[in-house]
């Protein structure tokens, strides 16, 4: 025989309050018979037999912020069940899982008001894994050769000095400030950038050099 928990404080709300003698019969039916998922499949004519009084969908219509209808109107779903049975539903317990499967085959895992805490956990996970296999894909570093340096010098057509870089990175052991290099051809476009960025600033004085020197042939002349 299945044992259940009941909300001894169901007498004090609105909600049952407000119902007549036979729907509150039928909820208690209800709450007896669904699953252990909270999903009912709805017979009515058995309901009214076991309760003593006939009932019929309109009846159903009582519960309608209770509960909801699906499967073409052949099952419904009670989502303050599984919420006073079991809590927030855990992946990890084989009964919740079992709930959860159920709650997944009929699409009703939305209806839960805890329903965004599962999906967390499980999206978490996903991450989790995501997380790892991102990991293993990384690639370990390899130390470029003097060759390829010069080889993705000349593609870039920079202005890299390769040799100079090889030289410098080799004997300081492939190191970018205190952490080890990830990507060579990186630090080769950063040297780029700053082979640039100091040509360009050279210029404002190389052309000042330029017209001191026409200046002073001027004034000697």
């Amino acid at each position: 025989m299945a044992k259940r928990m009941t909300d001894t404080d169901k007498w004090k709300k609105r909600f049952f309050k407000d119902l007549n003698y036979a729907n509150k019969l039928l909820w208690f039916y209800i709450l007896d018979d669904c699953n252990h998922a909270g999903i009912w499949d709805i017979d009515l004519e058995v309901a009214s037999i076991r309760i003593g009084l006939d009932v019929d969908m309109s009846d159903l219509q009582k519960f309608k912020n209770k509960i909801v209808i699906f499967d073409n109107e052949e099952k419904i779903f009670i989502p303050d069940f599984v919420e006073y049975q079991y809590g927030e539903l855990n992946p990890n317990s084989n009964v919740h899982k079992s709930v959860l499967n159920l709650l997944n085959k009929y699409n009703l895992q939305g209806y839960l008001k805890g329903s965004q805490g599962v999906q967390t956990t499980l999206k978490d996970k996903d991450k989790d894994k995501d997380i790892v296999k991102a990991k293993a894909k990384v690639k370990r570093f390899v130390k470029p050769n003097i060759e390829d340096v010069i080889e993705y010098c000349n593609e870039r057509n920079n202005n890299v000095d390769a040799e100079k870089f090889y030289d410098y990175y080799s004997s300081n052991g492939w190191k970018v400030g205190k952490n080890s290099m990830k990507d060579w051809k990186a630090s080769v476009r950063t040297w780029e950038k700053n082979s640039n960025d100091n040509k360009k600033a050279s210029q404002p004085k190389q052309v000042l050099t330029a017209w001191q020197q026409a200046r002073t042939q001027i004034n000697n002349g």
